[in-house]
């Protein structure tokens, strides 16, 4: 359970690292312009999405879940298992996408795409973060 702790703490860094950017972008067009904005945000949410999967392996690895195909059927995973809500999942499976495009497509990142999760989609994070606690964390203790 540590770890899953320690892995929140990381998602909770980043994410606070992704609004504090987001709240100094006055619009779309500062963010592209803003080569260290894109860097700053496109690592940060790397990160965190990376995270979220590392959390939901160790959660399906100790659970003794079926391993998964690929990052979206972590999410999947975790939804079936009634770990994480269908409201969730709908955000969290097309971060898995958008985790791949960061890692090994980072030649073709969509700017609107990352623009629209910083400016909308941020406190998804967090509502995975407290399902995690609430539907695994405390239900393991």
């Amino acid at each position: 359970m540590k770890s899953i702790e320690r892995k929140i703490n990381t998602i909770d860094e980043r994410v606070g690292r992704l609004k504090t950017l987001s709240q100094g972008l006055a619009s779309y067009e500062d963010y592209i312009k803003d080569k260290d904005a894109r860097d700053i945000a496109e690592r940060n949410l790397q990160v965190a999405i990376e995270t979220c999967l590392d959390i939901g392996k160790i959660i399906i690895a100790q659970a003794g879940l079926t391993e998964p195909k690929d990052n979206k059927g972590i999410f999947l995973s975790l939804a079936a298992e009634g770990i994480i809500s269908e409201k969730t999942l709908g955000f969290m499976a097309p971060m898995a996408g958008a985790r791949n495009i960061l890692v090994h497509g980072y030649d073709k990142i969509d700017d609107a795409l990352i623009y629209g999760i910083l400016m909308k989609h941020l406190d998804d994070f967090t509502v995975f973060l407290r399902e995690i606690r609430d539907m695994y964390l405390k239900k393991s203790r």
